[in-house]
């Protein structure tokens, strides 16, 4: 009944409440974990948004039945053993006159004969003689009666009479001592009636006689009685005596099948009551329409060994199907950013941990490998991490320059980005080149610049600090000197850095994961208004991998990318 209860209530729960999309959700952190998502419609209707629910909790589903199975297989395991020995008695369907007794013979066409023999057996009296005639001590009649069952089968008039008890042997006697008790018991309450005619009869025949009197007529009904007396007494035989008993307890792994069946069910209804519960966005279309803004790409989880120690796709493996994503990210941003000309693009998301920070990196490293002249600045001053994706020092960086402690020449790093050959080399050999160019056959296999403006001193207030004009007049300076400036920026919902940046910046790109819940999007949606830079649109991270890749259409390792004539200082991206 509880599993009834849950599943009827998540099932109406989905069907009523729009849980967006019912994808895997996904989150791709800073150097941090990711997982997979899938798109779908708002409410499950097909079989496989109920197929990516049961991905989007397969724990549930795998570990709860796993562990009802275990408890399970440990009780009845500990269980004391117990036999089973079964004995039948059969009745008779008899054709045998008795009307002329006013008798009338129980087994012919009723259908409560046998449930009423069943309800004899469990009679205390025929309870109390099993227990004399078993020769048992500790043997009452109610613990003869805990202890067995009568059960009818009325296909072939056959009542089974089976008893349990810890002793094998001793389930065996009682077994058969039931089924003699019983048939003597039912044969006494079959010919009573008869019995007594047989007795008048006797005495009738007697006082006849002593009068002088023929009792031959008395003597034709006696002998009549005494037929059909016999005819009763046969109507119950024991069809078969217990020979052996059969194990009954412990059997753990049918209880664990029954466990781990009992949890599979109860599994899944905590995990459709999960989903009705889940308040996390799982639909490409609810963001665009909270957000209004355009889809710029989908990125999907990296690989398992990009997940950790901060290495970014772009410069471990740039031929893979996943830095394809961000090639084609590239595009997009190339594409909605032709009218608007922005040299300085703010990265920024609603919270920690959705990818900010890599999708920067390695779109800056897909900028850079096209050609165009690049600086990617980390302006989040309080928690900074692109120096660390190219294991290179964060001293001196954006702030020491504010401060004119270092020139913007000094506190800018070149990073020469590996050739997709000596990459691929290093990722299989599980090196990481980390910027560093390669030489091979005495000449530099490198294929683009990057070039990395880290944050530098942490500055005690971070808001205070991003007032100064000299920050302005910083970002001024490297929107002058390259194509285009990637800015790195806290999330906008934790502190409120990236608004004010926002007046400092051409332009800005929101990063968001596949998953993250309502209330952060909502208050998402209600500040980017507030903000004064454009909005070129938002990026999805966590989705599902693109369909394209399924036919292997994706990158050539063996054709580099076109590398365009360099931009004149001013010329739009």
């Amino acid at each position: 009944m509880l599993v009834e209860a849950l599943l009827r209530c998540s099932l109406g729960s989905l069907a009523a409440d729009n849980l967006g999309d019912l994808a895997v959700g996904a989150e791709v952190a800073d150097g941090g974990d990711v997982s997979t998502a899938e798109t779908s419609g708002k409410s499950p209707a097909t079989a496989a948004d109920y197929l990516a629910i049961l991905r989007r909790r397969k724990w549930i589903i795998i570990v709860l039945p796993i562990l009802t199975a275990a408890v399970a297989y440990s009780v009845a395991a500990q269980e004391s053993p117990l036999y089973r020995a079964a004995s039948q008695v059969r009745f008779v369907v008899s054709n045998a006159s008795t009307q002329a007794f006013d008798i009338q013979n129980p087994t012919i066409g009723d259908p409560t004969f046998l449930p009423t023999q069943a309800t004899i057996a469990r009679e205390r009296e025929l309870a109390e003689r099993v227990a004399d005639e078993s020769h048992l001590p500790a043997m009452t009649a109610d613990a003869f009666l805990g202890e067995s069952s009568a059960t009818p089968r009325a296909d072939v008039n056959i009542l089974d009479l089976s008893v349990t008890d810890a002793n094998a042997s001793t389930a065996i006697v009682l077994a058969n001592a039931y089924a003699d008790q019983f048939r003597k018991y039912k044969v006494e309450q079959d010919t009573a009636t008869i019995n007594t005619l047989i007795k008048k009869y006797d005495r009738l025949i007697r006082d006849l006689r002593k009068q002088g009197g023929d009792p031959s007529g008395l003597l034709e009904k006696k002998l009549e009685a005494e037929a059909n007396g016999s005819t009763l007494a046969n109507n119950v035989r024991i069809s078969a005596y217990a020979e052996g008993a059969s194990k009954t307890r412990p059997m753990p792994r049918r209880v664990a099948i029954l466990g781990g069946l009992l949890g599979a069910v109860l599994a899944l209804g905590i995990a459709l009551l999960a989903e009705a519960l889940d308040r996390r966005v799982r639909s490409e279309g609810e963001f665009e329409q909270a957000l209004g803004l355009p889809l710029l790409g989908r990125l999907p989880r990296p690989a398992r060994r990009y997940r950790g120690g901060n290495r970014l796709l772009m410069l471990e493996e740039p031929t893979g199907v996943h830095a394809e994503t961000f090639r084609k990210l590239r595009t997009s941003v190339e594409f909605t950013n032709f009218e608007r000309n922005a040299r300085t693009i703010m990265f920024t998301s609603a919270g920690p941990r959705e990818g900010k920070s890599t999708t920067a990196a390695n779109l800056a490293i897909a900028f850079a490998r096209a050609g165009r002249r690049v600086a990617l600045v980390d302006l989040d001053l309080r928690r900074p991490i692109l120096h660390a994706f190219f294991r290179t020092s964060r001293n001196p960086g954006f702030t020491d320059v504010v401060v004119e402690r270092v020139s913007l020449e000094e506190a800018i790093r070149p990073v020469a980005l590996p050739g997709h050959q000596s990459a691929q080399h290093t990722a299989t050999n599980g090196s990481s080149p980390r910027g560093r160019s390669t030489a091979t056959n005495g000449r530099v296999d490198s294929d683009g610049l990057l070039h990395l403006l880290p944050c530098g001193t942490i500055p005690p207030a971070a808001d205070e600090f991003l007032v100064r004009p000299r920050v302005e007049n910083v970002l001024d300076e490297l929107s002058a000197a390259f194509d285009l400036v990637l800015v790195d920026s806290p999330p906008l919902l934790a502190v409120g850095d990236a608004q004010t940046l926002s007046a400092r910046i051409d332009a800005m790109i929101v990063v968001t994961r596949l998953g993250i819940h309502r209330p952060q999007l909502e208050e998402l949606a209600r500040q980017l208004p507030t903000f004064r830079a454009e909005l070129l649109g938002f990026i999805l991270t966590g989705v599902p991998h693109s369909d394209s890749y399924s036919y292997g259409y994706g990158y050539d390792p063996h054709v580099h990318e076109a590398q365009p004539e360099p931009k004149r200082r001013g010329q739009r991206v």
